[in-house]
């Protein structure tokens, strides 16, 4: 990889991290959410020195076809952010439906009391 290349992608990893820093500090973006992302920014910025420490550690797992190594670390790094991205949804669904009924016994009472 060409020092120019290593350079570009290293700048826009740190530029990733510093925006999602920006983000969290701005109240943009939820703590709990923005390490997903920053943990992105971080590949980014070690991606531009991944040859260095993919290629030889491809050939000791007995991967002819270094760049395979990383497709294979990228899909299970995407699977567990869909898992944990999941996980999310589930809990808000759950609170969602839990809010939805305390609301409608509240109605309910309410249009009660106004019968008496």
């Amino acid at each position: 990889m060409s020092v120019s290349v290593r350079i570009s992608v290293f700048l826009s990893g740190l530029l990733l991290f510093l925006v999602i820093l920006g983000l969290v500090r701005n109240r943009k973006l939820r703590e709990e959410l923005s390490i997903v992302w920053l943990l992105a920014g971080v590949a980014l910025l070690c991606s531009s020195f991944a040859d260095l420490i993919i290629d030889p550690l491809a050939f000791k797992l007995h991967i002819n076809y270094p760049p395979t190594l990383v497709f294979m670390l990228i899909f299970f790094l995407f699977a567990i952010v869909m898992l944990y991205f999941s996980i999310v949804v589930s809990e808000l669904k759950s609170r969602n439906k839990e809010l939805s009924q305390k609301i409608a016994l509240m109605e309910y009472e309410i249009a009660r009391l106004k019968g008496e």
